[in-house]
């Protein structure tokens, strides 16, 4: 429902300046001019979205306000948020809200910015709903230059449906120069009577809604639009698929309405082909609807796609050149819509994308579609050439078939004839679930290196092609650089690793196979660091052959007083300081032995030893062993051991868990590389 603008609103203000003394009228009373207030339901007890339309008369700076008093009766949302408000100026670019507010049905607006004297604002409210009783309502506008709310009123309670035609019934006809979908199009709405009593009056508006939202230019030039044959005063593109047009003094006093709009006002027929769209006009709160109109097929032929690679599953190289309907400009947005999401991988480089030989720039990625721009610099042109490489990382579609692509260049859509995908599908996964992810050092703070374990391949990885992804969460520490040296796949040195944010690229020097296991080892060297807050953290591992997920593990960042240490080194690592022992650990049946001075120069216990017992008191428990033997007392009471105490370089080695079960510690164990803590 909109209403219309007020006018003469100069002419009244400057007679009431002249008849009234001066003193009497407040200065704040003339800075601001409602010019419209509606809303998109005036029925009554409905939420909906009001628009006010206004001009201020002086510069509002940042930090000004902008209030709207709601009468009794309605209901606002008091946890309106600034998603829920927004503010436009005369040329339909957005004005910046530090903050919205609510209290006892007056919604506060905060600006971020300054707004020029006379600017007209369009301030839209959502969640605001009408009164239960129908009738009329006013409702104030002002802004921090005025001290009292300037009113306009609007009628609730009459349904959009029961105005929603013509007073004929009839529908107005519509004249359209193309049936073809996206072709640019001059576009005729009516001729058709208003209703009764309705005439056309200089300076309000008209609106009319579009079938779709892909119709509109970002802006109409008034010398592109007529009404009743006259030039309107005045066109404003107000969203997507509605127009507002001022009227002219030519059509002053008309009971009809004719619109006509040029093929240069850059209106465009619906993308999609459908016989039942209409048109919608609105004047003085009537609504007249226009008869359905037919939009046949595309009006953009059909392009060839060639592949590097046919088969199903396979990664290839994707080109085609498209003969546009319009010339091709720099940083003009295209998007392309593949077959199926897992075509496309989850990042992808400008490098691998050229337009017409050029590499395009700020790439996007999301379910199958791939979104970029031609370069700044780009040659104007009709005909574009569009190449996918190699190292795009797209895939086929992993089922033999026929398919298609759809280009999108310019707001306007180019679809491919179809292609083939032939030979069999890739590969099925093979079950990772027992493939692991190890830190070789789990404390905060502490550099670490990687182990992960993969149970095999669903899809080949070609060398200095293919690639693994290894994603560390927020928290640990990637440095820009990792040398390759530094980075091992089944024992050999990679070719290449790359660092993209949280990611690591490991490109493999050698083939390999689809369902083969592979160990990849990234050395503390390298430079990862772990977190510097404990808890959980789950890494990941992709391919670039695999789309989506291989498998993700977690790993555990213990406190920094967490003691690291691995098999068969006689040395541990607590708090970044590396501390010798007099015995490396070691393994027997499956059972750890820890040299006894292990437990009070790392974890802090009382320990004392012979080359015949040991005895080793945490808290209140009191542990007592002797060498040789598999029963060790704990508090007085027998416990067996899972394997007997020996002696290595004359002191007594004690199995790490019996000790760490019963003095509360956790051990972490990946591929011999411990970390002890609590």
């Amino acid at each position: 429902m909109h209403k219309s603008a007020k006018t003469g609103i100069s002419v009244l203000l400057a007679t009431t300046v002249l008849a009234s003394p001066f003193v009497m009228v407040p200065k704040a009373a003339y800075a601001l001019t409602v010019e419209d207030i509606s809303a998109d339901d005036t029925s009554a007890d409905e939420e909906t979205e009001y628009t006010i339309e206004f001009e201020i008369d002086k510069e509002l700076k940042s930090g000004d306000e902008i209030s709207v008093k709601f009468p009794s009766g309605y209901t606002v949302d008091k946890k309106l948020k600034k998603s829920d408000v927004s503010l436009e100026d005369d040329d339909g670019d957005d004005v910046s809200i530090s903050s919205v507010s609510v209290s006892s049905n007056v919604v506060t607006v905060e600006l971020k910015e300054k707004v020029s004297k006379g600017t007209v604002l369009t301030l839209t409210i959502d969640n605001v709903t009408n009164p239960d009783d129908k009738g009329s309502y006013s409702i104030g506008v002002k802004t921090s230059k005025e001290s009292t709310y300037k009113n306009e009123k609007i009628t609730i309670g009459k349904s959009s449906s029961s105005s929603s035609s013509s007073s004929s019934g009839s529908k107005f006809s519509v004249s359209q120069s193309s049936k073809s979908a996206e072709a640019s199009i001059s576009l005729t709405l009516g001729k058709f009577n208003l209703s009764s009593k309705s005439k056309l009056k200089k300076g309000k508006y008209i609106y009319v809604d579009f079938p779709t939202k892909d119709m509109l230019p970002k802006s109409i030039s008034k010398s592109d639009v007529k009404v009743n044959g006259t030039k309107a005063d005045y066109v404003s593109v107000l969203d997507s698929d509605s127009i507002r047009i001022e009227v002219p003094s030519g059509a002053d006093g008309d009971t009809s309405i004719k619109l006509e709009f040029t093929s240069s006002a850059g209106i465009k027929n619906p993308s999609s082909a459908d016989d039942d769209y209409t048109f919608e006009v609105e004047y003085d709160d009537k609504k007249y609807t226009s008869e359905k109109i037919e939009v046949t097929g595309s009006a953009n032929a059909s392009f060839d796609v060639a592949l590097s690679d046919r088969g199903a599953g396979a990664r290839s190289s994707y080109s085609f050149d498209i003969d546009l309907s319009t010339k091709l400009y720099s940083n003009t947005d295209i998007q392309i819509d593949f077959p199926s999401a897992d075509m496309v991988p989850p990042v992808m480089s400008g490098y691998s994308i050229t337009v017409n030989g050029d590499q395009v720039g700020v790439v996007s990625t999301s379910n199958g579609r791939v979104s970029f721009r031609t370069p700044s610099g780009f040659k104007s042109t009709d005909n574009l050439t569009v190449k996918f490489a190699y190292d795009a990382y797209l895939t086929n579609p992993k089922t033999a078939g026929t398919y298609s692509l759809t280009a999108k260049i310019d707001n306007k859509t180019y679809r491919s004839k179809s292609f083939e995908v032939s030979g069999t599908s890739a590969p099925v996964a093979v079950d990772n679930a027992a493939a692991t992810i190890g830190l070789t050092r789990a404390t905060a703070s502490t550099p670490t290196g990687l182990q992960i374990a993969i149970k095999g391949l669903g899809a080949p990885i070609v060398r200095s092609q293919g690639f693994f992804e290894i994603v560390l969460p927020a928290g640990f520490r990637v440095p820009a650089y990792i040398p390759a040296n530094q980075v091992t796949v089944n024992g050999a040195a990679v070719n290449y690793v790359g660092v993209r944010g949280q990611n690591l690229i490991i490109v493999p020097s050698q083939d390999i196979p689809a369902q083969t296991a592979v160990q990849v080892n990234v050395l503390e060297a390298g430079g990862i660091v772990n977190p510097a807050t404990t808890g959980v953290y789950s890494i990941g591992v992709y391919t670039s052959e695999e789309k989506g997920l291989l498998f993700a593990r977690p790993a555990t960042i213990v406190a920094l007083n967490g003691v690291s240490f691995k098999a068969n080194v006689a040395s541990f690592t607590k708090s970044g300081k590396a501390t010798a022992m007099a015995a490396a650990p070691y393994i027997v049946n499956g059972n750890t032995l820890m040299p006894a001075s292990f437990f009070r120069d790392g974890l802090g216990m009382s320990v004392t030893w012979t080359t015949t017992t040991a005895k080793v008191v945490s808290g209140n428990t009191v542990m007592q062993f002797k060498v040789g033997s598999n029963v060790a007392t704990v508090n007085g009471q027998n416990v067996t051991l899972p394997v007997a105490v020996q002696l290595k370089n004359k002191i007594p080695a004690l199995p790490l868990r019996t000790i760490t079960d019963r003095t509360g510690y956790k051990i972490i164990f990946v591929n011999g590389n411990y970390t002890v803590y609590k």
